[in-house]
């Protein structure tokens, strides 16, 4: 028996998008994945209409691909320009959302909705991967009659993004039949597309493993914000009423610092999973980000008597948040793994070097251990550590927030001789 979404527990709605994504981990076929994904999106917002557009590569224009609720004439003549109507203004904008009246909304007052819809109120999503754009993905006629709301809007944004991912799980699986097919028939070629096969088989673990992140990610900020947002609020209060007592209100502003480091990693887990960069993020000046992250960490390299030697450059412009303390942290983080107590050295330096940031984190500690592990430190879960040290997610994030700055990671080591990484961020106009 159905049941409205409203009245899901967290728990029964954990379940049912659990269960979504283990059932389209299965398919092997495009059109398959995206006929199931759509049907059991219908199901879970009890809506009886959708559908499905994905992006020609070739023509750049939206065309359905799979949908439910319209008629065989109406399918055969959906393809959507970039910015045409509201499918292909969800595609040009790269942001979900929720209309709960067409008639009266503001944003589409030229739009003239097709006479079989029996709701004027919809939600949409763009299937993002790495913030490129791979499709929208469309709810409508809610079988309760009543409208869409900004909690239902979230759930779908999530679902998109797992919906992205596993079409591009299923694209690669195609490509690699490919190559496989092309490695039987031109022998000549064989060394060349082993390789290939190898690499795209690597691909596919990983957008496997970001898929489960997305998971992880939707699960943590699903159960972490709405307490940490109330322990905040909270905090605020108490630091309104303290008055002059100077050591309850440095006390004070320590716990929230953390409970705001708290929400901000919750926000990288999900910028891990989705890779999408949000528009009207703050700027941050890059020595200050450096400065907050080691603060953050002044505890762990005490611990160790681990000094960090700082080499920042004066005057750097102000960049993006998207995260510039969190590749701080975790980079320091996996030094200090890496050297010795009393005496490893960790050397953080910042720079501007031909119109772009340069971000180092150096350590004299054990250095990586063969090529293997240099090409596989960046995929999600895998360490060289034991599992008391970590679970592998530190330099996935870090790569995944330098994609979203557009920039790119070098990486230097010697065995027994240390590790350097060299972050290079473009600086924007």
């Amino acid at each position: 028996m159905r049941q409205d979404i409203e009245k899901l527990t967290q728990s029964e709605l954990f379940h049912r998008v659990g269960f979504i994504c283990a059932l389209v981990n299965r398919v092997m076929d495009v059109q398959e994945l995206l006929d199931i994904s759509l049907k059991e999106t219908l199901d879970l917002f009890e809506a009886s209409r959708g559908s499905l557009f994905i992006v020609d590569d070739k023509t750049s224009q939206l065309v359905l691909r799979s949908a439910s609720g319209l008629k065989w004439a109406e399918k055969n003549q959906i393809v959507k320009k970039m910015g045409e109507g509201v499918v292909g203004r969800v595609a040009q904008m790269k942001t979900p959302i929720v209309v709960e009246d067409i008639s009266v909304d503001e944003r589409f007052q030229d739009f003239l909705p097709r006479s079989s819809y029996n709701t004027a109120s919809f939600i949409c999503a763009p299937l993002l991967v790495k913030d490129k754009l791979i499709g929208v993905v469309n709810i409508a006629d809610k079988r309760s009659g009543h409208a869409f709301g900004s909690h239902e809007l979230q759930l779908l944004d999530f679902l998109a993004t797992q919906i992205a991912l596993n079409y591009k799980r299923v694209e690669l699986y195609r490509k690699l039949r490919s190559v496989l097919q092309r490695s039987r028939d031109l022998k000549d070629e064989l060394g060349k597309s082993s390789q290939e096969k190898s690499f795209l088989k690597r691909q596919i673990v990983v957008h496997e493993k970001l898929a489960t992140l997305g998971k992880l990610a939707g699960g943590i900020a699903h159960e972490f914000n709405n307490p940490l947002d109330g322990v905040i609020r909270y905090t605020n209060l108490c630091l309104q009423q303290v008055g002059d007592d100077g050591v309850l209100r440095g006390y004070l502003l320590e716990i929230k610092q953390g409970l705001n480091r708290m929400a901000n990693i919750v926000r990288s887990l999900l910028a891990c999973s989705r890779g999408a960069a949000r528009d009207g993020v703050q700027k941050v000046e890059p020595n200050a980000a450096v400065l907050q992250a080691l603060e953050a960490l002044k505890i762990d390299l005490s611990r160790k008597y681990i000094v960090v030697e700082k080499c920042l450059s004066a005057g750097l412009p102000m960049i993006s948040d998207l995260g510039m303390e969190r590749i701080v942290e975790n980079l320091v983080r996996n030094a200090l793994d890496a050297v010795q107590e009393t005496t490893g050295k960790i050397i953080v330096g910042t720079s501007l070097e031909g119109g772009q940031l340069l971000l180092t984190v150096e350590d004299n500690g054990c250095g990586i251990r063969n090529a293997e592990d240099v090409e596989r430190i960046f995929e999600p879960f895998y360490t060289t550590k034991g599992s008391e040290k970590g679970c592998g997610l530190g330099l996935t994030i870090v790569s995944e927030i330098v994609k979203s700055y557009e920039g790119h990671i070098d990486l230097e080591t010697e065995q027994g001789r240390g590790t350097k990484f060299i972050i290079t961020l473009p600086i924007e106009g």
